[in-house]
């Protein structure tokens, strides 16, 4: 069920772009949460919900774990939702329809600790999105960022800087499909 989900959805991006991170980042994904077994997900850009369900499909091959998913565009928002329903994952999935960071303000089930979130929404947001973050990571936790290297301008360029001088996290980028950034929090 999920492969045909997941073959679908890329042809609708094929098609008309659903702004997905295609096979290879959802792969690395998949795995980086298979190898960190977290217990609490958070990622913040559904979209049509393509990267969410290569991660709730990791942990569910854990038997374990929750992900709580953000995407503020209602008709992608609304697409997701379906293709959670179909995929048989829906009950690893927490949906919410809204814009991050504003909704960590609101009571909306998100643990106040998660142990790793996933970015991939408005690049020039994305600085604000890790500041809503930052204080929810656990110790050894993990934050992926997507679009590192086809993206690395502007806003963008600094918030990557800014992530490899932040005392905080262990850093590394790996060119993965658009380039994913993958930071640990210090253990300390």
């Amino acid at each position: 069920m999920l492969e045909a989900v997941l073959r679908r959805i890329e042809a609708e991006d094929a098609q008309e772009s659903v702004w997905i991170v295609g096979p290879a980042t959802g792969r690395m994904l998949h795995w980086l949460i298979r190898v960190a077994q977290p217990k609490a997900v958070l990622e913040i850009g559904t979209s049509v919900g393509y990267s969410a369900l290569w991660m709730a499909s990791a942990l569910e091959a854990n038997k374990a774990g929750e992900l709580w998913t953000i995407e503020s565009h209602a008709q992608r928002y609304e697409r997701a939702q379906g293709n959670f329903e179909e995929s048989g994952l829906k009950h690893r999935i927490h949906s919410l329809n809204g814009h991050a960071p504003e909704i960590f303000e609101l009571e909306n089930g998100i643990p106040e600790q998660v142990d790793f979130v996933f970015l991939d929404a408005t690049k020039m947001e994305h600085a604000a999105y890790f500041e809503a973050v930052i204080p929810r990571l656990k110790p050894g936790s993990f934050l992926v960022v997507d679009n590192v290297l086809s993206h690395r301008s502007g806003p963008m360029q600094e918030f990557i800087e800014n992530l490899h001088r932040d005392s905080r996290l262990k850093v590394v980028e790996i060119s993965v499909g658009d380039g994913l950034l993958i930071a640990r929090t210090e253990t300390v």
